[in-house]
């Protein structure tokens, strides 16, 4: 049985996301807390850098007596050119010592050698949307859960941000047009079919929140990886227009507040790019379908040419295999594409989009 992926373009389900440290640190949410975007859920101490010294040499002593002369226990913090340790020498009118090079934690003394860690910036874990906490993993995180519209993309630049969602074009097909961009798009996410490298830069320029959009040319992708703010495409590169699905639903909740997640997709984890837009719900719509096998009805997208990006209805299964245009034998299904008639178009080409 070929089981497909999907990609999720729904106006009101209920979105619930880990957000977790890379490291152990300090929850502090409880589960049932109400939080905003900006909400502190956790943190963590980073480290920067470690200092390994040899005492043995430096203090001139065996390693067996070298804890004689150390001053500082393991894991106390102390600053910059606070003594580690310290032996004196030629009847106390002199020493020899070990100094802290920068701010940090005496780590451990082992076989005679000294480990210092220095103190790296630390790490701030915000909830990215608002939402309710509905599980804590203490040290580590918690899951935020919301109603809300959800749109995901078939690839992401990386980086995550949140603000506010803006249409930049009228309509699914247009570009981006750089000379639009100025303090208004500042700490915006834009929507729009298209861009070029000069207004993606522009979009940097004036501090854009991030960037969804149809398609793009392949050869911006490096461009778009060293970017400061994340970017989704939805469709594929090239030219494809953005799907009227996706289009109707952005432009629908212009104005509102949503996160873009831009990491790229993990078939491990069945994470993709996507866009979260938190909405107002009288109860709890229910959560997105995940995985499932292709059937009759189930709308579709078409992933490669001639119709890559094309939208339709699964009208027939083919599990046998037959004879395609390419010259290959594979099974395929029966899709009717908007606007045209019914097609057979290959299992492993189509994707679950709804």
């Amino acid at each position: 049985m070929y089981i497909p992926t999907t990609t999720h373009v729904l106006p009101l389900v209920t979105i619930s996301r880990d957000r977790m440290l890379p490291r152990p640190g300090e929850l502090l949410v409880q589960e049932g807390d109400r939080v905003e975007a900006t909400t502190l859920l956790a943190r963590a101490d980073t480290v920067a850098r470690h200092y390994i010294y040899d005492l043995t040499q430096r203090l001139q002593v065996p390693a067996a007596e070298v804890e004689n002369y150390v001053k500082v226990p393991p894991g106390e913090i102390v600053e910059k050119g606070a003594v580690l340790a310290v032996r004196p020498i030629m009847l106390g009118l002199s020493n020899l010592s070990v100094k802290a090079p920068v701010n940090g934690v005496m780590v451990d003394v082992v076989n005679g050698k000294l480990l210092f860690a220095a103190a790296g910036g630390g790490i701030e874990l915000r909830a990215m949307f608002a939402g309710t906490v509905t599980n804590i993993v203490p040290e580590h995180g918690a899951t935020i859960a919301v109603p809300g519209a959800l749109v995901q993309g078939m690839w992401g630049s990386g980086r995550q941000s949140y603000g506010i969602m803006r249409a930049a074009t009228t309509a699914p097909d247009q570009a981006i047009n750089p000379s639009a961009l100025d303090e208004g798009s500042k700490g915006m996410i834009l929507v729009g079919g298209t861009a070029d490298q000069k207004a993606l830069r522009g979009a940097e320029t004036v501090k854009v929140r991030g960037m969804v959009l149809g398609s793009v040319p392949a050869s911006l992708i490096s461009t778009l990886r060293a970017l400061s703010y994340p970017v989704i495409i939805t469709e594929s590169f090239g030219g494809t227009t953005m799907s009227e699905a996706a289009w109707s639903l952005l432009s629908n909740h212009d104005g509102r507040e949503a996160m873009i997640d831009g990491r790229p997709a993990d078939r491990w984890t069945s994470h993709r790019p996507e866009l979260i837009i938190p909405l107002p719900s009288p109860g709890s719509p229910p959560a997105p379908t995940e995985g499932g096998p292709l059937v009759v009805g189930r709308r579709v997208r078409v992933l490669r040419p001639p119709h890559q990006g094309a939208v339709g209805i699964l009208q027939q299964l083919v599990e046998r295999p037959q004879n395609l245009p390419s010259g290959l034998q594979a099974p395929g299904a029966y899709v009717e594409l908007e606007g045209r008639e019914a097609e057979l178009i290959p299992l492993a080409n189509l994707e679950v989009f709804e």
